[in-house]
């Protein structure tokens, strides 16, 4: 199926103009999500491999047939690999699939209250609101969902039937459309039957089931390389040592037990290697450690294993050159070529080579561009590679490669169209410039003669170089206390009983658990950097795989796994305030006690799935007083940085609605919206100072409140007219004005 639409087939200006030697680009998409099955009822507790599975995987790949010259590295991560071939080989279930199947007249009052409740939980304004049905239903039930048990019985049964097939349709890729069934489904759009139901279940197995060949298919063609990561997504520097997160941070706080297997991060690359071999026909020659994780440590494993090249952040490549070995100058550069070549580290007498990715770049896909026209996105992203390509010295050009590294899966559902008119938009362009050429990282590497030697390997992470996400709260600490506590459990049961051949089948069960336990996935939720809707059922499955293998081998576990580590300690990203605040509008932090009051919101610490390495704010204050509305928005760049740059900050309320304000310039304006497209200014010079950091001053009686007077606002980062990122990302922080009788405010986000 053709899915380039009607983007532009002109070459760009600079291609054709142009005339020279090409600057390699090499795309690595990482494929992955956590290890959702429960070993004890053999069904998933989350859909995620099956939705994107029906969204991402497949599609990803094949897309390429159009593009013949666009070669790709893909990482999938060997507990993927494994989770799609069990959805389809096997009869396996989620919860949001069993529901589904479900015949809606048999619904239970609870089961339709998890469907109210979860079958939503997609981005509205890409895969809800362009279909009238869906949008529709997702009215019906509101955004509101402390009162959802008394929804239940607003919605007939066809409502429940329409709400399962569409709840699964969105999720089925573009790619599919011109498919019979699914072509019918969206042109039905409701009124379904229990028989298409179930044909649409049967459909989802067989997308299910393409995805994998495909990959193989592609690979033994030369146009895409597959790598791997170590099999269940774990840190490898931390399970050779947690220590070695002191390298980054030396003050960190570390879990009481230490944790050193060596031994565990072998099994982990070998059990993928394995797997990998089985499943594409050859031996991997890449890995993209998880969440691109490196210490000179691990280097001799993977060297062991067999592996030829690695992959981090352009960071760990900047702190590896500032690392002065004995009669070595020390390395400050930062130029194009330093980031933009391969190079060689040598360990236990061999070499391994690594790519430095250039986070900008995979940044501007994985979190920009989806706001943008997909032409005019990819037209700033090869402007950008030739900008890139015109700082490097001709002759280096042959050695110099881009490397482009993000998540592949789950950028897509914020793009109109899942992305399809972008990557067909941006791989067109890129076809047709001679001056930039696609490869593999295999191929690339492969055609040189020498690489660029690299005499140490700072230890950290692609997430700010080093690994906090994963080690250091409180929350992060307990648990790998209690997995080490369990492993120590398990080792003391195979010393004792072992050697018993009716324990071997025990024992390869629990260790497998351990080897769960040790994802990074669980600890991304924990500690305050990260939050997410469910985050209580990724600490449950944490703890439920160790407390499994405490079953496994008949011994009490510690009360602690019975306790949710999350709820033992508070999250951070959100703090309501706690009264008025009566602010000096001056743009500097005048003293600590005039914000101490207020509401605060901190856009790094509530990331989501994805962690984006530049953020242009850092903290947003909110509070009132009797007559005014105050606002504080603490930039991470100065203000000369700010203006350069051209950015701008758009405060947009919700309510009361039809308002903005637009930070720039060197003034705030507030804006009424008075029809589709047209604002008219209420007030073009509200009170407001940038210094140090931005505060803002709204008089209430400028705004039109309902009965509620209530505000919910967003805050919106634009560069030049485009938007680049938005705080929160899907929600509002929300507080209601005092009334009165100076009731009790309430807060919330």
């Amino acid at each position: 199926m053709t899915i380039k639409g009607e983007i532009s087939s002109k070459a760009s200006p600079l291609s054709k103009a142009a005339r020279g030697v090409p600057l390699s680009i090499a795309f690595l998409w990482h494929m992955h999500q956590p290890y959702y099955k429960d070993a004890k009822t053999g069904q998933y507790q989350m859909p995620w491999v099956r939705l994107h599975g029906l969204k991402d995987y497949y599609d990803m790949v094949a897309v390429l047939d159009e593009f013949p010259r666009i070669h790709q590295t893909f990482n999938l991560v060997p507990s993927l690999v494994e989770q799609i071939e069990d959805y389809a080989e096997n009869l396996v279930y989620d919860e949001h699939l069993f529901l589904t199947q479900r015949p809606a007249s048999d619904l239970t009052d609870v089961e339709k209250e998890k469907i109210l409740t979860g079958f939503f939980n997609c981005n509205p304004s890409t895969m809800i609101n362009p279909y009238p049905r869906f949008h529709q239903l997702l009215g019906k039930r509101g955004n509101d969902l402390s009162g959802i048990k008394s929804k239940i019985h607003d919605f007939k049964t066809q409502d429940y039937l329409d709400l399962q097939i569409w709840s699964n349709l969105v999720w089925i890729d573009p790619i599919f459309r011109s498919d019979a069934l699914i072509s019918h489904l969206i042109k039905k759009g409701e009124n379904f039957n229990e028989e298409e139901k179930g044909q649409l279940v049967l459909k989802q197995k067989e997308i299910m089931g393409k995805i994998l060949p495909k990959y193989r298919q592609m690979q033994d063609q030369g146009q895409i390389e597959i790598s791997l990561s170590p099999y269940f997504h774990p840190i490898m520097p931390l399970l050779y040592d947690t220590n070695q997160a002191r390298f980054a941070l030396p003050d960190i706080t570390l879990p009481h037990l230490r944790f050193s297997h060596p031994e565990d991060v072998e099994t982990q690359i070998d059990m993928g290697i394995r797997l990998y071999e089985k499943t594409f026909g050859k031996k991997p020659k890449g890995m993209w450690p998880s969440e691109g994780s490196v210490s000179e440590t691990i280097l001799p494993l993977l060297i062991q294993a067999g592996i030829d090249w690695i992959a981090t952040d352009e960071e760990i490549l900047y702190l590896s050159l500032l690392m002065k070995k004995e009669g070595e100058a020390r390395s400050t550069t930062r130029g194009a070529g330093t980031l933009y070549k391969p190079y060689q580290i040598v360990a236990v007498d061999e070499k391994i080579s690594i790519l430095f990715r250039d986070h900008t770049l995979s940044d501007l896909i994985g979190f920009v561009y989806s706001n943008w026209d997909a032409d005019q996105a990819a037209d700033d992203f090869l402007q950008r590679l030739h900008q890139i390509r015109n700082s490097i010295p001709e002759k280096e050009l042959s050695s110099s490669v881009v490397a482009v590294i993000l998540d592949g899966e789950n950028c897509w559902e914020y793009y109109k169209n899942d992305g399809h008119d972008f990557l067909s938009a941006l791989y067109t362009k890129l076809s047709e410039d001679r001056l930039l050429h696609t490869t593999t990282i295999s191929e690339f590497l492969e055609s040189q003669v020498k690489l660029q030697k690299l005499s140490g390997l700072f230890a950290g992470s692609w997430i700010n170089h080093n690994f906090r996400i994963w080690i250091g709260h409180p929350e992060d600490n307990l648990a790998w206390d209690l997995l080490t506590k369990t492993r120590e459990a398990l080792v003391d049961f195979d010393k004792r009983k072992g050697q018993y051949p009716e324990n071997e089948k025990i024992l390869q069960s629990a260790w497998r658990e351990i080897y769960i336990a040790e994802g990074s996935d669980w600890n991304w939720w924990y500690g305050d950097e990260h939050q997410t809707e469910g985050i209580e059922e990724f600490d449950r499955m944490f703890r439920s795989h160790l407390l499994y293998v405490y079953e496994l081998i008949g011994s009490d576990p510690p009360e602690e796994l019975y306790q949710p580590i999350k709820s033992m300690f508070v999250n951070t990203y959100f703090l309501p305030p706690t009264g008025y605040v009566k602010p000096v509008i001056d743009g500097e932090r005048t003293h600590y006690y005039e914000w101490q009051q207020a509401g605060f919101f901190a856009p790094l610490k509530v990331g989501g799935s994805m962690h984006q390495a530049f953020s242009l704010v850092v903290g947003i204050y909110f509070g009132t007083d009797d007559n005014q509305l105050y606002f504080r928005i603490d930039p991470s760049i100065s203000k000369e940085e700010f203006e350069k740059g051209k950015y701008e900050l758009i405060l947009e309320f919700v309510e009361p609605s039809r308002y903005k304000i637009i930070l720039g310039g060197g003034k705030a304006s507030l804006f009424k919206r008075v029809s589709e497209n047209k604002w008219r200014a209420v007030s073009p010079g509200l009170e407001f100072a940038f210094k140090k950091i931005i505060e803002l001053a709204v008089p209430v009686n400028l705004l039109e409140f309902g009965q509620k007077r209530a505000v919910r606002f967003l805050l919106i980062g634009e560069r030049e007219g485009k938007e680049i990122d938005r705080w929160p990302k899907v929600d509002t922080i929300q507080f209601d004005l005092p009334s009165q009788k100076k009731d009790l405010i309430f807060w919330e986000v």
